[in-house]
């Protein structure tokens, strides 16, 4: 199994992985250096880099890479730890690189608007490749966009069809309209896209959901999208909005959801009861 094949075939699909590679050994060890083994989100893995326990134990790091996306080294000394052994390895050392693989992620920004538009910027300043949708072409075009992966402008249903997310892409909805927007939605829920975010007040955002249901949507369709989209920062105008709004899909992607302010992380985060500030005069 070429496991280059497997790596870009996970990447496509969005999905984290991590590449086992055996940098440096001595003693009799189980693989050569160089070897490789790929190992994906759900623990199955390409390739190998010698068996047993002690690529039990590389496998088990590895899913702690892809779940921070944090790369790191794992030394083994099998002098020192015989049970990584199981009578397959005498004796030896092992140096293994954990590679975090992480997916390409794409941002679908429906809405060209002033705010379509500052959210693209900053989006691309992240380094996420970014396609705007518009059904206006004056809103949606290389001229407005020429940094961006891809312009499509027409009908919703027309230039939505030609869109491919995979599970690492983010969906942004700021249409000129509550009946685009639900349009839109109603398409980025028929996706794997993992982030999909929606811009409006909360009673637009209960219309529209109550919409879907009527068309068909089960009620927990929803879960997975942020509407009103954005974390809560007062922001005003296009460009805070935008701040606000790539700021909510930062945390997404570091599997911080629950998002507040590094100053709130002394006192009313973590450990600390809700409603009951740490005490610092312990």
């Amino acid at each position: 199994m070429d496991i280059y094949k497997e790596l870009i075939r996970e990447r496509d699909a969005g999905r984290r992985s991590a590449l086992v590679s055996i940098v440096t050994q001595s003693g009799s060890t189980p693989s050569a250096t160089a070897a490789k083994m790929l190992v994906r989100a759900d623990g199955t893995i390409a390739g190998t880099v010698g068996g047993g326990a002690a690529e039990g134990k590389a496998i088990e790091v590895a899913r702690q890479v892809i779940e921070t996306g944090q790369s790191q080294m794992l030394a083994i000394d099998l002098h020192k730890n015989p049970t990584l052994d199981l009578g397959m390895i005498c004796g030896g050392n092992l140096q293994f690189y954990i590679e975090a693989i992480m997916p390409n992620r794409t941002v679908y920004i429906f809405g060209g608007g002033h705010v379509g538009l500052m959210t693209e910027a900053i989006c691309r300043t992240l380094g996420f490749e970014t396609v705007v949708v518009d059904d206006r072409g004056e809103f949606a075009n290389p001229e407005r966009f020429p940094a961006a992966a891809g312009t499509y402008a027409g009908p919703l249903a027309e230039t939505s069809a030609d869109l491919a997310p995979n599970a690492a892409s983010l969906v942004f909805i700021a249409t000129r309209g509550h009946a685009l927007d639900q349009e839109a939605l109603a398409w980025a829920l028929g996706t794997p896209a993992g982030y999909i975010g929606m811009i409006g007040s909360k009673r637009k955002v209960l219309t529209v959901y109550k919409n879907l249901v009527a068309a068909g949507f089960a009620p927990d369709a929803f879960a997975r999208v942020r509407a009103p989209v954005g974390l809560e920062i007062g922001a005003e105008g296009p460009e805070e909005i935008a701040v606000s709004v790539t700021a909510e899909m930062i945390a997404h992607i570091r599997g911080a959801d629950k998002a507040c302010s590094l100053s709130r992380t002394m006192d009313w985060c973590g450990s600390a009861e809700e409603g009951k500030p740490l005490s610092v005069a312990s």
